[in-house]
């Protein structure tokens, strides 16, 4: 049978209470009912609440990871790639939102969009029609997302003027305060505020985020979502933070490219503008950071791909030093809240990267990364050439103005070129070399990116020293093992002697 990769796509988490997620898997199954020629591929794609507008979600989200899988030979030829309509994939400037069209087509994986049932195949690249279908479906996905943000840039320009000569925004607001009767303002809730301001006074004292999370859980008081015995460091510190608790109104990230301003005196302030400016000079800067000594051991290779299996909950790190190498521990450990045992991070990293993440790498990943930097060194090679003869043309040239800009773009662009070459032999080198330097800054950094192109989840066992593995191409190795030498070898033998996907060691 042949594969179909589902991928699913809305801009905002808000969409994830309506119907949209829903709608789109609908579509899915609709075809997969008509096609049972396909089937659906285990891993799907999901890029919940990220913007194709502004291509976030080819930057970090699930789409940039299916492309590395792609770019990596992950993704066979003849895959389906089964998406909703053309403005899942982008809803950027038609260059750019075809550019995404032409790389997927290009890879000979088709895609389908459901809604209207098109499919595109590297064929259609050479079909006016088909092509000038997919120009007007993005032009008009990025007119309805450019109209759309300027409505409500304007809409937001207009209650936040109203907010500063003093008429609230909108009923949402910080947890420890209310909307007041005449709707007009807020009202403090003392209780809830007394808890906020022992925060601060927690951490005026030197007290780190963990420890005042656990004070706050075993007193038992109720965090900002209203629920008891469930703070945590990273909402503390969040919360030590946030300029509202001294009155002010703080654009979201998503208003500042609007040129939004705070605003002063909006909420009512539960604390002096003193002790939270005492507050914010606590954070300081890693030792290792400023003295230009960065410990590379704070490089995380597998950072947010561990889980914990007992809980579900993120698996971070704990005890690192310059000299020592540190603990993988669920993170709800820390706050009473998850039994699994710590496990040591040194052998955990051994195992996993010597028999895990260079083994896949170079079976997969070392041919993608040498066809990858074939067309790069023969352009650079063109464009070097070029820029000699460029040089050379001024040195006997009366009128040197043309030509001057002409070696000063090639050069910008041979640069560029080197910078992509540079990146593809690292991924490579990381990929392929026995002698990684675990203690090397570079090497650290490209293994663990090598890693993210690779891995989708491990879900942790600490306590049996052993963790399930979810690779981004479908596979899964269960039980993979953290104490002993497992060869990447081994894993694809039993694969193909058991004809699944799937293995238990």
């Amino acid at each position: 049978m042949k594969k179909a990769i589902a991928y699913l796509r809305f801009s905002s988490l808000q969409q994830a209470k309506g119907d949209s997620a829903r709608r789109q898997k609908k579509l899915i199954d609709e075809w997969l009912i008509h096609n049972p020629d396909y089937y659906l591929d285990p891993v799907t794609y999901e890029d919940m609440g990220l913007s194709a507008w502004r291509g976030h979600h080819a930057v970090r989200g699930a789409f940039a990871v299916f492309m590395v899988a792609v770019e990596q030979g992950l993704v066979g030829h003849g895959t389906v790639l089964l998406i909703e309509s053309l403005d899942r994939l982008s809803r950027e400037k038609i260059g750019e939102a075809t550019g995404r069209l032409r790389a997927v087509l290009e890879a000979g994986i088709d895609v389908v969009t459901l809604s209207d049932n098109v499919r595109y195949t590297r064929g259609s690249l050479d079909d006016p029609f088909a092509i000038i279908r997919a120009i007007l479906i993005a032009q008009r996905a990025n007119e309805e997302s450019e109209m759309k943000s300027r409505r409500m840039r304007a809409a937001w320009a207009e209650k936040r003027k109203a907010a500063a000569a003093g008429t609230i925004m909108t009923t949402k607001c910080p947890y420890w305060l209310k909307v007041n009767d005449a709707r007009d303002g807020f009202d403090v809730l003392e209780e809830r505020a007394e808890v906020i301001r022992s925060v601060f006074r927690m951490r005026l004292e030197g007290m780190s985020f963990v420890r005042i999370s656990c004070a706050l859980n075993a007193q038992g008081k109720e965090n900002l979502k209203g629920k008891v015995s469930q703070w945590n460091s990273s909402s503390i510190e969040r919360l030590v933070r946030k300029k509202a608790v001294i009155g002010y109104l703080v654009p979201s990230h998503q208003c500042t490219a609007t040129e939004a301003e705070e605003i002063p005196g909006y909420y009512p302030p539960i604390m002096s503008e003193e002790d939270f400016a005492r507050a914010q000079l606590m954070y300081r800067e890693p030792e290792s950071r400023r003295d230009g000594n960065f410990n590379p051991y704070l490089i995380n290779i597998f950072r947010g791909l561990m889980r914990c299996d007992l809980c579900g909950h993120a698996v971070i790190l704990t005890g690192i030093s310059v000299k020592g190498y540190g603990y993988y521990v669920c993170s709800m450990r820390r706050q009473n809240r998850c039994e699994a045992v710590t496990i040591r991070r040194d052998l955990t990293d051994r195992y996993l990267i010597s028999g895990l993440v260079q083994g896949a790498s170079a079976t997969s990943g070392r041919v993608s990364a040498e066809d990858t930097l074939r067309p790069l060194t023969a352009r650079h090679l063109q464009l070097t050439g070029s820029l000699h003869n460029v040089i050379r043309a001024i040195e006997i040239a009366p009128d040197v103005t043309e030509l001057c800009e002409r070696a000063k773009s090639l050069s910008g662009e041979i640069k560029r070129l080197e910078g992509e070459m540079a990146g593809v032999r690292q991924m490579r080198n990381c990929a392929t070399a026995a002698d990684l330097n675990l203690l090397d800054i570079s090497d650290r950094r490209a293994c663990q990116l090598t890693a993210r192109s690779l891995i989708r989840e491990i879900r942790m066992h600490t306590g049996a020293k052993t963790c399930d593995v979810f690779l981004n191409n479908g596979m899964r190795i269960y039980n993979f093992p953290l104490a002993r030498q497992v060869s990447w070898s081994s894993i694809l033998d039993a694969m193909a002697y058991l004809g699944e996907e799937e293995v238990y060691m």
